[in-house]
């Protein structure tokens, strides 16, 4: 029978992988963050807005919403709401992981969860112009005419010392 998982999940079947030393058992927050607790870290949430208020995310430092139009982008600096929830969860998500992090919001996507490949872009290059450390980037465009621009904008993050954290969809193309 042939497996219905990516070519690549094989590496991880469970024959595959070999014990790993000097891993505590069980694993802890202490030892794989050793402490640390996001202070000084601007960490951007690039997605369909953040709730500052909402109790999981205890705030955000700022918020910009993005917009695209004829024009070109613009930029709504102040509070927003999230569309969706996803950006909310995700804040959360950061929150409890890293309680001091300095939360921004970048509202990009609408009510369904939906963007243009413009807005994100034009999403990657505030957090580039406004210093954040790491980005949340739990959304994609799968047009190849965004291919060029965002492995630019991609490149630029590295070489400034960003961090891009990127979720992967998990349906098929």
């Amino acid at each position: 029978m042939t497996s219905l998982l990516p070519a690549w999940a094989d590496k991880f079947e469970p024959d595959a992988l070999g014990p790993v030393a000097g891993l505590p058992s069980p694993l802890t927050r202490d030892w794989a963050w050793g402490g640390a607790t996001g202070a000084g870290v601007k960490v951007a949430v690039v997605d369909s807005g953040v709730e500052a208020a909402h109790p999981a995310v205890g705030g955000v430092a700022g918020a910009v919403s993005v917009d695209v139009g004829p024009d070109g982008a613009t930029f709504t600096n102040g509070p927003h709401d999230d569309r969706f929830g996803h950006g909310t969860a995700c804040a959360g998500i950061i929150r409890r992981a890293a309680p001091d992090v300095e939360l921004y919001s970048v509202r990009v996507l609408g009510p369904t969860l939906k963007g243009t490949g413009a807005a994100f872009a034009a999403g990657i290059r505030w957090c580039i112009d406004n210093g954040m450390q790491v980005l949340n980037l739990s959304l994609s465009t799968r047009s190849k005419d965004h291919f060029g621009p965002l492995h630019e904008l991609a490149d630029e993050a590295y070489f400034r010392g960003m961090m891009l954290v990127g979720a992967i969809n998990n349906v098929e193309a």
